[in-house]
């Protein structure tokens, strides 16, 4: 057994793909790599390939990750659980940098939130350090709305020999992503590589695998018929009379729907704002709520289930709590496996937990929102996600089916959406607020997918809101006064109040102007001139676009116009000769050398004694990394030991 074998043992937790071994591939080539892989898909896993690259060549790494606020827990325990190495947060406290140390090395994980700080923040003792780092992560992927280039231009003040940036989508929705280069030049201590940068077209090509261009984009193709499963429910007309509508009352509508008892003032309200629930007034609630009874029938399966964990999103704190309230109230003996990750968003206890003692019970119903980050914090493999309330962005309805757990075992979840045929709850909000922000769905010139396109019937959902917003754009032109249409407009389509539609001009310019994006994105801007829309000829132009889009990866063109290219674009002939190198590559022939020098320790009896010799010969940066992978090979893969406490016991006291 020698250290050069045994240390690739650390790359045995994560995904051995082509596409992701081509990133430290292309980082020593060009000294950077730009991934515009759709929403950050595998992310965790190419970048922690990226870092046991760096880690194995260099004695003292210096390796930072900057992430956005909510996603640095979700990064630690990705790194723990993945490679088992420990990064340090820097976050906003001021002896946030206490272990920090030029002279050795030094991994952080950076929130995005301290940089923005500027002079004086905790970051400050680093960056005035003069280090240079060996490699820097931005994590950009979870942007809804792009991110702000000039944070990390102006504000991070340090060099790096590599830099990977996983960009943000949309990068930037209306227009081609160009912004992203000056990211590149300000950081990448190569200054001819850096001007490098401007030679390589950020454009559809990009799709094209190429060891020739230091960018890449492969998102994973959807699931084709059955990438979504719709569940409706309906309310009796005569249980929701119109005068209890609380925005009658009030002068607002719940603006995500599914959840009656925000939007209706009814009898069982006193029972809803409890702060607590008995398993009668669970009962209770559930008889009235029909969304509540069918939710609770997927749920039900899950929880009496030993292999199902399901992932809840939700839009506000008032629904996410209201379901907690009756899950602890129906599920009072099986609480421990129920989590709300946004009331515990990182506890360090059950991390502690599972490092030490990697406890059989897992978590089966995880309640989140869109906070949480590609579920990179779970390691129950996910059969379930479950949209109790949708977003009203094509963006983050992609983010939660693109999002998995650690444990690859489970590919495709189940992706659950809420429709009710009274068509004012989760029913407005796809085929009105969702819908109506379609240009949100795919960047200028970088393709991906996204799963709106695949949910039943979303091409009649189209047609209607061009025909809604046409009738709103004529309506608000002709008439002097219309608050009534405009407040309906607002309402059906969630338009912020910070959009002033306080006037029929202003209402008519914001309409049409909306209209005509919308048509252009579907090729139909040809047909919305027309005083009376032909909504059957509208619906069929739109419904053989839609099926042009399901057949392959999509993005807007110059014009505004949604293209598509085929699935299979990114799996060129040089991407199958780069894939049939990959056997002598040093993490997979490593690893397969690893395995099998563990494997023989474990049929010759040797009681192990010898890797604590191995051990010495590793660097201080990756030996953490290695006991833990060796202690995953020999308890998840060859079934023995105990708990990682056990291990290291006996590893220390040297009788393994």
């Amino acid at each position: 057994m020698n250290a050069n074998d045994i240390k690739w043992i650390t790359s045995g937790n994560l995904e051995h793909d082509p596409f992701f071994f081509s990133i430290p591939e292309k980082l020593d080539t060009f000294g950077y790599c730009i991934d515009f892989t759709g929403y950050g898909e595998g992310k965790a896993d190419k970048a922690q390939l990226c870092i046991l690259d760096v880690a194995n060549k260099k004695e003292e790494p210096n390796i930072l990750i900057i992430c956005p606020d909510g996603s640095k827990e979700s990064w630690y325990i990705a790194l723990l659980k993945g490679v088992g190495l420990d990064f340090k947060f820097v976050n906003a406290a001021r002896d946030a940098v206490s272990y920090f140390s030029p002279g050795t090395s030094n991994m952080m994980l950076l929130d995005e939130k301290v940089l923005a700080e500027g002079e004086g923040s905790a970051f400050d003792p680093i960056r005035k350090s003069g280090m240079m780092w060996d490699l820097i992560i931005i994590d950009g992927s979870g942007a809804v709305d792009g991110m702000d280039y000039s944070l990390y231009t102006n504000n991070i003040g340090m060099k790096t020999s590599k830099l990977l940036i996983l960009a943000p989508y949309p990068s930037e929705y209306t227009q081609a992503p160009d912004g992203i280069k000056e990211i590149v030049k300000a950081l990448l201590n190569d200054e001819n590589m850096a001007k490098g940068v401007d030679d390589y077209t950020i454009d559809e090509n990009v799709m094209k695998f190429t060891m020739e261009s230091p960018f890449v984009n492969y998102p994973r193709e959807l699931r084709s018929d059955n990438a979504v499963t719709i569940v409706r429910y309906e309310f009796p007309e005569a249980e929701i009379p119109a005068n209890l509508h609380i925005d009658e009352q009030a002068g607002s509508r719940y603006s995500h729907g599914g959840n009656v008892f925000e939007e209706y003032n009814l009898p069982e309200a006193s029972i809803y704002k409890k702060q607590e629930y008995t398993p009668s007034d669970a009962q209770t609630l559930k008889n009235k709520d029909r969304k509540l009874g069918k939710f609770l029938e997927i749920i039900d399966g899950i929880m009496n289930s030993d292999d199902k964990t399901a992932v809840v999103y939700f839009k506000s704190e008032a629904t996410v709590n209201y379901i907690e309230k009756i899950l602890s109230a129906i599920y009072y003996d099986k609480r421990n496996n129920i989590r709300y990750l946004d009331k515990t968003r990182f506890d360090t206890r059950l991390l502690k937990q599972w490092y030490e003692t990697a406890p059989e019970k897992r978590f089966k119903v995880i309640l989140t929102s869109d906070r949480m980050t590609e579920g990179m914090g779970i390691y129950s493999p996910i059969t379930h996600i479950i949209n109790y309330e949708l977003p009203d962005s094509p963006v983050e309805l992609q983010q939660r089916y693109m999002r998995r757990s650690l444990d690859p075992s489970v590919n495709n979840p189940e992706f659950i959406i809420f429709l009710d045929n009274n068509g004012v709850f989760d029913t407005r909000v796809l085929s009105r607020a969702l819908a109506g922000n379609l240009y949100k769905a795919f960047r200028v010139n970088v393709p991906s997918e996204n799963i709106m396109f695949n949910i039943e019937g979303i091409e009649t959902m189209l047609a209607e809101i061009i025909a809604d917003i046409k009738y709103v754009a004529d309506y608000t032109g002709a008439v002097g006064s219309s608050f009534d249409i405009i407040s309906k407009f607002r309402q059906d389509y969630n338009i912020p109040s910070a959009r002033d539609l306080t006037t029929a001009p202003k209402t008519h310019d914001y309409a049409q102007r909306k209209l005509q994006t919308i048509a252009k994105a579907l090729g139909v801007d040809d047909m919305i001139g027309e005083k009376d829309l032909d909504k059957a000829a509208l619906t069929e132009k739109i419904t053989a676009k839609v099926n042009e889009i399901r057949s392959g990866f999509s993005y807007f063109d110059k014009d505004g116009k949604i293209s598509t290219i085929p699935h299979n674009t990114a799996k060129t002939a040089e991407f199958k000769q780069f894939a049939g190198y990959l056997d002598g590559n040093p993490f997979n022939l490593g690893l397969k050398n690893a395995r099998e020098e563990l494997q023989k320790a474990v049929s010759g009896k040797k009681e192990y004694a010898y890797i604590k010799n191995v051990i010495t010969e590793i660097p201080d940066a990756l030996k953490p990394a290695v006991l833990y992978n060796i202690w995953i090979y020999w308890h998840k893969t060859l079934g023995i030991g105990g708990s990682y406490a056990e291990f290291i016991k006996a590893y220390n006291e040297g009788v393994i």
